[in-house]
């Protein structure tokens, strides 16, 4: 991936996100509660609170055997991410809601400032890393 430029940002929507996972928004009309996203293949899960410092896009990984949701907490998060075949065909995402990333996708949190996300996967995860040299700088 050596060359390849930061992707042009774009606006986070279900239709767009779609070939990487799913933007979990709850229906407005709906009951208070409502289940957003199931795993029922997990053998427990965790939680996390990812802090990400401002800088550029040095990798990106994928996990083939958990889904992963990320829900920004504060900053200016970003998510890049990229089909399961096509590591190459990156697209950025601003993380201004709460998404639930695919098995085997590729992807990566980056920020333009100081951000803290939340992220909920499977307890045990294995992960496939992409090391980009050099790497991609935000702008």
């Amino acid at each position: 991936m050596t060359g390849t430029r930061f992707p042009e940002i774009e606006s986070l929507s279900p239709e767009a996100f779609a070939p990487f996972g799913q933007v979990l928004r709850r229906d407005p009309e709906g009951e208070l509660f409502q289940p957003l996203f199931a795993d029922t293949e997990s053998k427990g899960w965790r939680v996390a609170v990812l802090e990400v410092p401002p800088g550029p896009l040095g990798r990106i990984h994928r996990h083939p055997d958990s889904e992963e949701c990320f829900a920004p907490l504060f900053g200016g998060a970003l998510i890049v991410v990229a089909e399961p075949d096509a590591p190459e065909t990156l697209r950025c995402f601003r993380l201004d809601e709460p998404v639930c990333v695919r098995r085997s996708v590729w992807h990566e949190v980056v920020s333009e400032t100081p951000t803290r996300i939340f992220i909920a996967e499977n307890a045990e995860i294995s992960g496939e890393p992409i090391f980009l040299d050099p790497p991609l700088p935000l702008s």
